[in-house]
């Protein structure tokens, strides 16, 4: 229904543009998502492994629990951990939820600066600094929507700049072919 009501809104040039700007989108979004999801799998399975290392009861449910919450930026996290360092204060006392706090907090800081910016960049083909730039500045004018959308959004301005730069350079090209051509039937 919209692609019909785009072709019929839009010239023929302007609607294929367009349509392909939708397209790759589309396309950066779902794999913004899937690195999100890898992501969460890495962080949820060194958790598990580090807490099992521990001796905390539910391991690998909390493990799971860090991982699937960490896909929400920042907030996820803080939640994930306050529940784990309950259920551990509950089931394993003060002693070992104080050091799976220290462990877990050490790995969410190599996931959030190291891990999770290597794994959205490459798969965005955008730089792990860049990432970790639109994140921030996402959150702090857009909140926690900011952070989860600033990064699909700059990879799709990022294309647009591309396409522009090619645009012009081929512009140069075809004026530069011109004068060459002027000049020879002289």
């Amino acid at each position: 229904m919209i692609k019909k009501l785009g072709e019929a809104i839009f010239k023929e040039k302007t609607y294929k543009n367009l349509d392909k700007y939708f397209n790759n989108s589309n396309q950066i979004f779902f794999k913004f998502i899937a690195s999100q999801f890898l992501d969460a799998v890495i962080v949820g399975v060194l958790v598990t492994i580090a807490m099992s290392i521990m001796g905390v009861k539910f391991a690998p449910l909390l493990g799971f629990l860090i991982g699937l919450f960490n896909m929400i930026p920042y907030i996820g996290a803080i939640i994930a951990v306050a529940i784990s360092a309950i259920i551990t204060l509950i089931t394993g006392g003060l002693s070992q939820t104080i050091w799976m706090l220290i462990v877990v907090i050490i790995l969410q800081q190599i996931d959030a600066n190291i891990i999770n910016p290597k794994i959205i960049g490459q798969s965005l083909k955008i730089s792990p600094l860049l990432v970790m730039f639109a994140i921030t500045v996402g959150g702090a004018y857009f909140g926690i929507l900011g952070m989860f959308l600033a990064v699909p959004a700059v990879a799709v301005v990022r294309i647009l700049i591309e396409d522009y730069i090619n645009y012009k350079i081929a512009i140069k090209k075809s004026e530069k072919n011109l004068e060459t051509k002027g000049e020879k039937s002289c």
